[in-house]
This record gives C-alpha cells, sequence and structure tokens, in this order.
C-alpha cells in the first residue's frame, strides 16, 4: 500500500510540474510544458500550436497520465499558410475576386504570378486576368487542408473513453541562447565581480511564468537540417533584478536554477543576475613575448575561496573599470573573454598594453653548427617609464630540440616548447636578459 501511494505521488507531482525551460550555451533549450486534452473516443486528431517555431520535431516525448491513452502519429506542420500558398492550392477550383473599382469575379482560379490573376469566369467562360494590385478582397470556400496558421504538432491518438486527459509534452528548440557578462572594478589588489547572465529568446515562442534552469558547460549536440528560419522583428531589451541562481554539479556540467519564476517574451533580451556582487584578491601581470612589439596587460587571480570566489564561472565578456580619483569616476580599461572556469583554477583577463612598458628581442649573433644545429645569443631589452615598480614575464618559444645556457636570468621550463624568464623593473629602469640556445632540427 505505501509503495503504491508513493507511486500515486510521484504521478501526481509530475503533472503539477510547471512549465519548465532549460537553456543550453549552444543556442538551444529543453522545453516541458503541460496540456489538457478533451478527447473523444475512438481514433481522433489533436492539434497543439503552442510551440515554437524552431521546435526540433524529432524531439517531441509524450507522456500522458492515462497510460491507455495511445499516440498513434505524430506530424509537424509547418508550411504556414499566406496568399500565393493558399492560392496554390485553388488552381482548377472555385474563387470569388472582389477588384477596388466594385466589379466582382467568379470562377475558376487558372494561374497567378507577382502582378496578375487568371480567372475562368463561370458565367461568360471568359478569362479575366486581374492586376493584384487592383484586388480588394478574394473570398475562398475554405482554408486547404494541410494549412495551418503557426507551426503545429498534429497528432492522431486511440482514445480509450470521451474525457479529458492530462499530459506532459517536452522538446527541444533552437535560437534560444544564454551568455554571461561579468563587470568588475579594479583598484590594484582586489576586483569588486557581479555578474549578469543575458538571456536571448528568437525561438518564435514566449514563455510565462516558467521554472529557469541554464546549463553551463560544452553539451554534444549534432548539427541538423531544419525548416527555413521565419523573418526577425525587433529585439526588445529588458532589465531586471530577479532572485539569484543557485548553482549544482549536474553529470559533467553546472546546472543554474533561478529561485522564482519568469516571463520571457519572444523577441527579447533578459538581463538575470547570476549571483552576488563578490570581491576576489587579484593582481597584475605583464607579459612579452619574445618578437612581438607590445607588453600585454593583464590582471589575474585564483577562482578559490581563499581568494574570495571558489565556485564555478560559466564562460562569458568580462569588462574591466577603475575609479579616476580625481572625480571619483568609474573608466572603462580593458575587456576580455573567459572559458568555463572550475574552481580553484586561474583567470586571466587581458586588459590590451602597457604604454610606459617597452620591451624589443634582438638575435646578436647566430652559428651554424654542422648540418642540423644552430646557435644563437639572444637578448631581450625590457624598459620601465612608469613611476611604479613592474614585474615582466619574459614568454620564449624555442623550436626543435633545445638547449639554453649562459642565461643571466633564471629561466622556468613551462612545456617542451615554452620558456619563461621573471625580471622586476624599477621605475624608468632598462635592463637586459641574455641567453644562448642551441637548436638541433
Amino acid at each position: 500500500m505505501k509503495i503504491i501511494t508513493s507511486l500515486l505521488l510521484i504521478v501526481f507531482a509530475f503533472f503539477l510540474t510547471a512549465t519548465q525551460l532549460t537553456v543550453y550555451n549552444n543556442n538551444f533549450a529543453l522545453v516541458k510544458d503541460n496540456l489538457d486534452m478533451d478527447l473523444q473516443s475512438g481514433k481522433v486528431d489533436f492539434n497543439f500550436s503552442k510551440i515554437p517555431q524552431t521546435i526540433e520535431a524529432n524531439s517531441v516525448i509524450f507522456n500522458s497520465q492515462n497510460s491507455k491513452l495511445q499516440m498513434l502519429s505524430q506530424n509537424f506542420e509547418f508550411d504556414l499558410a499566406n496568399t500565393d500558398k493558399i492560392l496554390q492550392k485553388y488552381i482548377k477550383k472555385e474563387i470569388t475576386v472582389h477588384s477596388k473599382d466594385g466589379n466582382i469575379f467568379t470562377g475558376e482560379l487558372q494561374f497567378f504570378d507577382i502582378g496578375n490573376l487568371g480567372i475562368l469566369e463561370k458565367t461568360t467562360d471568359r478569362l479575366q486576368i486581374i492586376n493584384r494590385n487592383e484586388v480588394l478582397n478574394l473570398n475562398l470556400s475554405q482554408l486547404p487542408e494541410n494549412f495551418y496558421l503557426k507551426p503545429t504538432l498534429h497528432w492522431k491518438f486511440n482514445s480509450p473513453k470521451a474525457q479529458k486527459y492530462k499530459a506532459e509534452i517536452s522538446y527541444l528548440c533552437r535560437n534560444i541562447s544564454w551568455e554571461v557578462t561579468y563587470n568588475t572594478v579594479w583598484n590594484e589588489k582586489e576586483l569588486t565581480l557581479n555578474s549578469w547572465v543575458t538571456l536571448t529568446n528568437n525561438s518564435g515562442k514566449s514563455f510565462s511564468d516558467t521554472k529557469l534552469k541554464l546549463v553551463a558547460g560544452e553539451v554534444q549536440k549534432l548539427s541538423q537540417r531544419f525548416p527555413s528560419s521565419y523573418k526577425n522583428g525587433r529585439m526588445v531589451t529588458e532589465s531586471t533584478q530577479m532572485p539569484e541562481f543557485e548553482e549544482k554539479s549536474f553529470h559533467d556540467f553546472h546546472l543554474y536554477t533561478l529561485s522564482e519564476k519568469v516571463d520571457i517574451k519572444n523577441k527579447q533580451t533578459k538581463q538575470l543576475k547570476l549571483f552576488p556582487t563578490t570581491k576576489v584578491d587579484a593582481a597584475s601581470k605583464y607579459v612579452y613575448q619574445t618578437f612581438a612589439n607590445k607588453v600585454q596587460s593583464l590582471i589575474v587571480f585564483k577562482n578559490s575561496a581563499e581568494s574570495g570566489l571558489g565556485i564555478p564561472l560559466p564562460k562569458g565578456n568580462i569588462k574591466v573599470y577603475k575609479q579616476d580619483e580625481a572625480d571619483d569616476q568609474m573608466e572603462f580599461i580593458g575587456e576580455d573573454k573567459i572559458n568555463h572556469t572550475a574552481k580553484d583554477e586561474e583567470v586571466e583577463i587581458s586588459t590590451g598594453f602597457a604604454f610606459d612598458l617597452v620591451a624589443e628581442t634582438k638575435v646578436l649573433n647566430q652559428r651554424k653548427l654542422g648540418r642540423n644545429a644552430v646557435e644563437k645569443d639572444m637578448q631581450v631589452t625590457l624598459k620601465n617609464h612608469s613611476d611604479k615598480a613592474k614585474t615582466i614575464v619574459v614568454e620564449h618559444f624555442p623550436n626543435g630540440d633545445w638547449q639554453i645556457f649562459n642565461e643571466n636570468v633564471k629561466f622556468e621550463k613551462k612545456s617542451a616548447h615554452k620558456i619563461v624568464f621573471q625580471l622586476k623593473l624599477q621605475p624608468d629602469e632598462i635592463s637586459e636578459i641574455t641567453w644562448t640556445e642551441r637548436i638541433n632540427y
């Protein structure tokens, strides 16, 4: 008895589930919706049109509370009615044309094109060619079969008896996407960071009072061919402060669930706060790659609890601002993209190139050692024209089978073809890093 009661509660909870929208990084979403169907007994048809234009019809899953209700077939109808498609179905059929000058023509439609209609009049047997610009109204006996005013799932059921049935439908659809924008303020020691989810809905359907979930991660999805797209209307941007998302691990991804239901209109961009504003310890970093002509300016931090974060960061754009102490106004100092970043991993934000740091690479001497080896004397000159001490990381990428010796600054081997020097320069200091490298090809 307890088992039966538990099963009934599970089924009951299943059918009380509100409309749910789960949006993925890859420009698609999973939709779950409830529907009530009033069906007669026997084999009956039912049309469900509360679907987006970008639905993937082969992804539809239908579940009924009544296990005896059987779905026999499903058609996705997307050949939507318009004037030319309707006229095509009415070739050799009777139509009535009302012209702007008051004339009425009734007869069999023989042809039509972009400029004219050809009608074989019923009473005179004459072919009337009517300029379509002069047409006021077209009267047809009925809408042709297999024409729909909007995308529709057409189902055929075997209904055990005449009654109302409750069911849940789930499906995938395209053209719903989300991304994160991180806005940060930098004070040379820490970043004050807030984050906004930007949700864009171009699916062709509005979602009202919907439970929203976001999945962060690279979910594999095969490319498919779909019916041609419908025209997009004007985008509407709406910013609103909403309750924050609750995050949890989900399979190999991360799932963010909004604590309250939300309305997401079609052709709308909505912004929702991802997590509370927080401060994270960070540091400046300056990187020069040999033979480049600029020194890159970076802000780096570790995504750890000790630094102030320690939470999964979905990929997105990160903007950096800094306060001008002269007037207390925030000024924009750079923007970068970050990838999905797990906790305890390092984040690097490039803000551009340092104005007052100058670097240059020279090959001072080069000697050929036999047929497959060469030896080079290298020099990197670093200049700090700022009024603060700066540490510059020099990255060098030797090829082949290499050896480094006679270096005046200790280097660190990062990989098979990457070494790093690091040198701190005082204000207005000029310094050099030199080494000899031998490469065997």
